[in-house]
């Protein structure tokens, strides 16, 4: 049964002075690197073949939520973690939920140049370059929503939930640019944010998709929707 735990960086002295190293300055936080998947991974690698059993999200700088199978371990002495609590929501068909969602929506293309392969694009800049000559920021605007919400009604079909558009805010477009290691190549991804009220139509395979998480970069602190009851 998997466990919801939160996770703070501790504030005691010999911490603290590291917390700019384990959480970069304020100026360069998401540009080239994320701190937080670091960080998060600590509290699971026991192994080092460990696979990725977990969803988190930073919350605020330092505090963070974790899903995962298995309750966080912190070997290091680096986190004051509250008593993990076992995830099993009593959902009904027909329930409504209040929902939060940070989450990297992207769509997969074939992609001729790289010999048909299925490439994936953020939905946001697909939508973008497919609209041709414009104003870029009304555009960018639009596709925002409209793009966020038509991925997230993808996400309801195949995680057994609906929402009414209005009920649904779609905010925070933002890209990120990660530097992979041993290399000076660029990993990059982009975010929305979503929040509002949902209704749970198959709540076995809703339950489902909030273990799994949804959309792409789940390593990088996307995809755990939180929810509660409206």
């Amino acid at each position: 049964m998997p466990y919801l735990s939160r996770a703070c960086l501790r504030s005691d002295a010999s911490v603290a002075v590291l917390a700019p190293l384990l959480l970069g300055s304020p100026g360069n936080r998401g540009v080239n690197r994320q701190p937080g998947h670091h960080l998060i991974w600590s509290l699971f690698a026991d192994r080092p073949n460990r696979q990725r059993d977990f969803l988190w999200r930073e919350m605020n700088v330092g505090v963070f939520l974790i899903l995962s199978e298995r309750k966080p371990d912190d070997r290091h002495g680096i986190f004051e973690i509250a008593n993990p609590k076992r995830f099993e929501p009593a959902l009904d068909p027909g329930d409504r939920l209040q929902f939060s969602l940070r989450a990297n929506p992207i769509i997969r293309r074939r992609d001729p140049k790289r010999g048909g392969r299925s490439v994936k694009h953020d939905v946001v800049m697909d939508a973008l370059h497919a609209c041709g000559a414009g104003p870029r920021a009304d555009h960018r605007r639009a596709a925002v929503r409209e793009q966020g919400l038509a991925w997230l009604a993808r996400q309801g079909s195949k995680g057994g939930f609906q929402f009414v558009a209005d009920d649904v805010g779609v905010d925070g477009y933002e890209q990120h640019s990660i530097a992979r290691r041993g290399t000076s190549r660029l990993m990059k991804y982009s975010t929305l944010d979503f929040e509002g009220l949902l209704t749970v139509g198959n709540p076995d395979a809703f339950q489902q998709a909030l273990l799994r998480g949804f959309g792409a970069s789940k390593a990088y602190g996307c995809g755990l929707m939180l929810i509660r009851r409206a």
